[in-house]
């Protein structure tokens, strides 16, 4: 029967990095090769030069992949910092203070999470239009510092911290402000690090909401860039599979490292409260 079960994650494990390891060694093949049929699984030369002509690409005023790479990678941390500070303060309010309308607030909240992004997707762009905020990092960070899930996730996990502690706090004579900071968030770890990395790899895979408000070649995110390779007659997809590449690495090796807390924090969040 154990042997069964690791044959089966061996099968599973299979099926789900072939398309990644097949990903990978076409960024070593010419154009030709990735298209021709019948498929060939290793490259008949390995071009490593595939990489460097990625990394070198340069459309002029600014848009070079190095800076599309730092967009992307600025707009994902500080969005999900933003995120994991803005949902913390709404999650411990709605999982310990008591205020009028708290419940309503609440659902209606949560309602919130039932529209699709599409719908609102036209409107916020109408919005940023009339606060000029069209071409600015602004029209990406501001929607993004916080959102329902984020506040429903924390506030499960918070939920789920005993309130002894919190009694203990107030007998010393402790503030809410400083039960929040020094009790509530040190042991919210596991969940402040999972709504991060959600949030990190949500703005990193950002394609729609980038490619509308951002039409400067500088401003450009990875996934957007991508675009330039793929072109009115020919599609380039060695390079394309190499800015694919880039822009895969940093989740998986955020996922791979953080994974424990990630795992964690979200198996409190889902069974408690």
């Amino acid at each position: 029967m154990l042997i069964l079960r690791y044959l089966i994650l061996a099968a599973i494990s299979v099926i789900l990095f072939t398309p990644f390891i097949l990903s990978f060694l076409g960024t070593f093949k010419t154009n030709i090769e990735i298209i021709s049929w019948p498929p060939k699984f290793f490259p008949a030369n390995w071009l490593w030069k595939n990489w460097l002509d990625t990394w070198t690409t340069d459309l002029g005023r600014g848009g070079t992949f190095p800076r599309w790479l730092f967009n992307t990678a600025f707009l994902a941390v500080l969005t999900g910092t933003l995120q994991v500070l803005f949902c913390a303060m709404g999650g411990y309010a709605f999982a310990r203070l008591k205020f009028r309308g708290k419940n309503i607030i609440f659902t209606f909240m949560l309602s919130s999470m039932m529209l699709p992004g599409i719908v609102s997707l036209v409107p916020k762009y109408v919005f940023m239009a009339k606060i000029h905020l069209i071409n600015t990092y602004w029209a990406l960070i501001l929607p993004g510092a916080v959102d329902a899930f984020g506040i429903f996730l924390l506030t499960q996990y918070f939920k789920s911290i005993p309130g002894e502690l919190e009694d203990a706090c107030k007998i010393d004579g402790a503030s809410y402000l400083d039960i929040f900071r020094n009790v509530i968030i040190p042991l919210s770890g596991p969940a402040l690090l999972t709504l991060f990395i959600l949030k990190f790899q949500s703005m990193w895979n950002n394609f729609m909401e980038a490619l509308l408000y951002l039409s400067k070649v500088s401003m450009w995110t990875l996934n957007v860039a991508l675009m330039t390779f793929q072109q009115q007659y020919q599609t380039k997809w060695n390079l394309t599979l190499v800015g694919a590449m880039f822009n895969a690495f940093p989740v998986l090796l955020l996922f791979f490292i953080f994974s424990k807390y990630y795992m964690e924090g979200v198996s409190y969040s889902g069974l408690k409260g």
